[in-house]
């Protein structure tokens, strides 16, 4: 189902530019069905993605346009259609005063994945140039605070062939305990962000989940909830801002994803007891 990716790289290296996903970006039912495909949907960035583009040696990009639209960026290179990270940039790793990065790559195709937290009211998608030359032009959109609501109405259009994609997933986080744990992730979690660490599971109708997190964990770290239909449909998502915190009861099997998104450069190191999620 991955080859499905094909259908929205751009069919040219002249034609490529920026795409936001919105639900312009889904209006084509093969995109959503290529999407629920592995649809764990990041619900709190901006997110954009650019492809195929064609590389020699090397892929430059301008960072510029980063800086001055989200307080917190990354920027992934993948291989499509199979999705393997390559190399990823961001806030994190990047001077302030960069204007263009440049990242050595082996001769192919390489797909970007861009994702902007704590965006501004307007924001940049950054050039681009492989091997010297400029491939992709920047791109300036509006971005309102809501600008992911569309996610509400995916799954007015979910049909029978969503149900059978992933109606899998609810059985395989229900009973993770017994399966091999890189298995279990390589399966369910998103194409990952190197810099966000994971906690996931399934709902069964009337659990909920309550935090108790240790406050140095929200000097460094975003925390991030996302709730999702068995058919992993987004149902509702927001940030994790207290340390004691118990989410609504679940309106059916549902499957849940924390993402814990990294703030600063210099920091403590994450210690795995900072965190505590229970389904009661």
């Amino acid at each position: 189902m991955q080859t499905l990716g094909r259908f929205y790289t751009a069919p040219s290296q002249q034609n490529l530019e920026w795409q936001l996903i919105c639900a312009e970006f889904f209006a084509k039912p093969i995109k959503l069905l290529w999407a629920m495909t592995r649809a764990r949907w990041n619900l709190h960035a901006i997110v954009a993605i650019v492809g195929s583009i064609e590389v020699k040696e090397s892929l430059s990009i301008d960072i510029a346009s980063a800086q001055k639209s989200a307080k917190s960026w990354t920027i992934v290179v993948y291989t499509p259609p199979s999705f393997n990270t390559i190399t990823s940039i961001s806030s994190l790793t990047i001077s302030e005063e960069t204007q263009w990065q440049s990242l050595q790559l082996k001769p192919g195709k390489y797909l970007l994945g861009l994702r902007y937290y704590h965006w501004s009211e307007q924001v940049e998608f950054p050039a681009i140039k492989a091997d010297g030359v400029k491939v992709v032009e920047a791109k300036t959109i509006n971005a309102p605070k809501d600008i992911n609501k569309f996610y509400y109405d995916l799954i007015k259009r979910k049909n029978f062939i969503h149900v059978c994609l992933n109606y899998y997933v609810f059985n395989l986080l229900r009973f993770k305990q017994w399966l091999p744990q890189k298995f279990v992730e390589k399966v369910f979690l998103p194409v990952p962000n190197p810099e966000t660490k994971f906690y996931f599971g399934a709902l069964k109708a009337g659990e909920i989940l309550q935090f108790k997190l240790d406050s140095l964990l929200f000097n460094n770290y975003d925390v991030y909830f996302s709730l999702y239909s068995r058919e992993c449909f987004a149902l509702e998502w927001y940030p994790i801002t207290e340390q004691e915190k118990s989410t609504s009861p679940s309106p059916g099997k549902c499957l849940y994803v924390v993402r814990i998104h990294q703030k600063f450069p210099q920091q403590e190191a994450f210690i795995s007891d900072w965190v505590s999620i229970t389904v009661v």
